[in-house]
């Protein structure tokens, strides 16, 4: 009885209980150098109170919670302008309210007040935006065509954004200035609201220009990054008083609402653009046609162009081989002479070039010089008889 056996059969065995001992077990180093075997995978756990969880499969995902439908994303736009009017309003009747309070003001609805409605209103309103930031980030990191990171900006605007809620309820740009003045000895211009401007320029503006060059593919996150930018700056010129000066409440509403919808159109430039991205990933956009004379760039999972479709518009003139002179009758009559019926065809002619005298025939040669010698045969044997008959 041959208990050993050696050959093929005996290693594609070996390869099947190899891979059936690797699915079955995971076997594992240990530090004395020998392996050991694990258990297989362990059978999924049940929760007592949910089963299997299988309801987790269909829970939205971050990207579903983007509205990419415009009468949703008009709704937002409408419900925050809604909100920024009623607190708008809710100032202008505090003057009649006052008498009501002990100290003449209602801290609720102050706009130029800490911890107000307007105040919590703006905070949750830049923090969503950099919520949105990051899911543009998230899906913006997986652009093909995006060689050098220009994704990352997301990043950096989702922090600057987060940064600005911030500052709404803690009043970082306050102390900011009281620091500032104090390191320098000097406010600069008025009670020192000049330096965190000049901080908040350089490190929004830095990023506000590399978001526009980003942004560009959508006109509509671009128009509503522009109006952001204009809203803002109205902000910072009602706060200096270069606009409405000692004009009371009215100059306070003008600055805190410019302020407002200035958050409320950067959470809407971010939620144009989430939309973008969401539908240009799922190859929902409509293509664009490329301008004239301008190439689009090719992407890695691009096809190769064909280069026949460049043969077809800028066609290749093929000339006869060099170095073979034409018939003695064929140059004086100027008409080429009559290819016999047993000649080879062009493909076959140019596969086999003319040997020369002072060297050998290769393999390809001799074999098409047999052949052209049975086709002489052949051609022979019909016309002969073709004669006898």
């Amino acid at each position: 009885m041959e208990f050993r056996r050696s050959g093929q059969r005996d290693d594609r065995r070996r390869r099947v209980l190899s891979d059936t001992l690797w699915h079955d077990t995971a076997v594992l180093p240990t530090a004395g150098g020998t392996t050991r075997a694990l258990a297989a995978e362990q059978p999924p756990r049940k929760s007592r109170n949910y089963g299997d969880a299988a309801f987790m499969d269909e829970e939205p995902r971050l990207t579903d919670l983007v509205p990419t439908r415009l009468p949703a994303m008009a709704a937002v736009m409408l419900a925050g302008l809604a909100v920024i009017a009623g607190l708008e309003l809710l100032y202008s009747w505090m003057p009649e309210l006052a008498p009501m309070t002990s100290d003449g003001r209602v801290a609720a609805i102050d706009l130029d007040g800490e911890g107000s409605l307007a105040v919590w209103f703006s905070s949750m309103i830049l923090a969503a935006a950099g919520l949105v930031a990051v899911v543009v980030y998230r899906v913006r990191q997986h652009r093909s065509d995006d060689y050098h990171g220009r994704y990352r900006i997301w990043l950096w605007a989702a922090m600057c954004w987060f940064l600005m809620s911030l500052d709404e309820t803690a009043s970082l740009h306050e102390g900011f200035k009281e620091m500032m003045a104090c390191v320098t000895g000097t406010r600069i211009l008025g009670d020192g609201s000049l330096w965190w401007i000049i901080a908040y320029g350089f490190l929004l503006g830095g990023v506000g220009m590399r978001l526009l060059l980003d942004m560009r593919e959508c006109a509509a996150s671009t128009a509503a990054m522009i109006a952001t930018a204009g809203c803002y700056g109205l902000a910072v010129v009602a706060q200096l008083g270069w606009v409405m000066p000692d004009s009371g409440a009215k100059g306070v509403m003008l600055e805190e609402g410019a302020e407002m919808v200035g958050s409320l159109m950067l959470l809407m430039a971010m939620i144009l653009h989430a939309r973008h991205v969401i539908l240009d990933a799922q190859g929902l956009l409509p293509e664009r046609k490329p301008r004239r004379g301008t190439r689009m760039p090719a992407g890695p999972f691009d096809e190769p162009e064909d280069d026949r479709l460049a043969a077809f518009e800028h066609p290749v003139v093929v000339h006869p081989p060099h170095g073979v002179s034409r018939p003695v009758a064929a140059a004086a009559t100027g008409r080429e002479p009559s290819r016999p019926a047993f000649a080879p065809k062009p493909a076959e002619a140019a596969q086999t070039p003319p040997a020369s005298a002072s060297r050998k025939l290769t393999k390809a040669e001799r074999k098409a010089l047999r052949k052209r010698l049975r086709q002489m045969a052949l051609e022979r044997e019909r016309r002969a008889k073709e004669g006898g008959h």
